[in-house]
């Protein structure tokens, strides 16, 4: 005997609906190109990908990201391969290259000026990052109680220094002892007549430093180069030297789907 069954139930299927909050705090943290193919979504969608207040809130999420990491990226070219080192601090640590120099190789290691923020205020202070290129590996040099505004570091005939510029006078501080803090002498102070732009040194110890001939400088012409004999402080003027070019970090954001009324951060 079989059994009567009733008249089938038609149930809904249940829809779980993310929260709007929550979906914008994925898509802010997403890729450029992630977020852009969520345009072709829906119209709600773009509209949201487009506005003002979510470019804002990217540009500010991915700044941050990209920001201040404490890595660097190594090519092995036996391996034509890129990896990253990590630098091992607990501080906010900021590299920064020179004006025309590459970072200077001295004992195996690469050199860099670093800015050090440390501590709960986030205390500022200055020094030299060397990473050695064969443990991977970076430390901390401590800088000579120097003065000055601009400084960068260089080789002088094999030895790292440190030069300084105060007003219208270049000082140049040498470590006779690599790895030595307390080995920093100040060798020479160049006197100039106007105040120089770029600093650095020839292979044979000479010093290379860039004048602007015009108030506000408009193009590379009127820069001009002139050669300084670190001992004899003898000037040979305008050598066969090209304004230097510069490199920019290049990072995707969603500005121009704003344009120019986009906040900056």
């Amino acid at each position: 005997m079989s059994q009567m069954r009733g008249p089938p139930i038609l149930r809904h299927r249940k829809i779980n609906h993310i929260p709007y909050d929550i979906v914008l705090n994925i898509m802010k943290r997403l890729p450029v190109k992630s977020v852009m193919r969520l345009r072709c979504v829906s119209k709600s969608m773009d509209s949201l990908v487009t506005s003002h207040d979510f470019i804002s809130t990217h540009l500010k999420n991915i700044s941050k990201n990209h920001d201040h990491e404490n890595e660097i990226e190594v090519y092995t070219l036996s391996s034509d391969s890129w990896r990253r080192v990590e630098i091992s601090s607990t501080n906010n640590i900021i590299l920064y290259p020179n004006n025309l120099e590459p970072a200077p190789l001295v004992s195996g290691a690469l050199h860099w000026m670093a800015l050090i923020r440390e501590g709960k205020w986030l205390r500022q202070r200055r020094s030299i990052m060397p990473f050695d290129a064969n443990t991977e590996t970076f430390r901390e040099l401590a800088l000579p109680n120097y003065t000055g505004n601009s400084y960068c570091i260089a080789l002088f005939k094999g030895k790292l220094t440190f030069t300084t510029l105060d007003k219208h006078q270049c000082s140049i501080w040498v470590m006779k002892k690599y790895g030595a803090v307390e080995s920093w002498n100040k060798l020479f102070v160049v006197p100039f007549q106007r105040a120089p732009y770029c600093l650095a040194f020839t292979e044979y110890g000479s010093l290379l430093v860039s004048y602007c001939y015009t108030i506000i400088p408009m193009r590379n012409e009127e820069f001009k180069f002139v050669l300084i004999d670190a001992e004899t402080l003898h000037e040979k003027k305008d050598p066969d030297i090209q304004h230097p070019s510069y490199v920019a970090t290049f990072m995707e954001s969603l500005v121009l789907l704003d344009g120019a009324n986009l906040v900056s951060y």
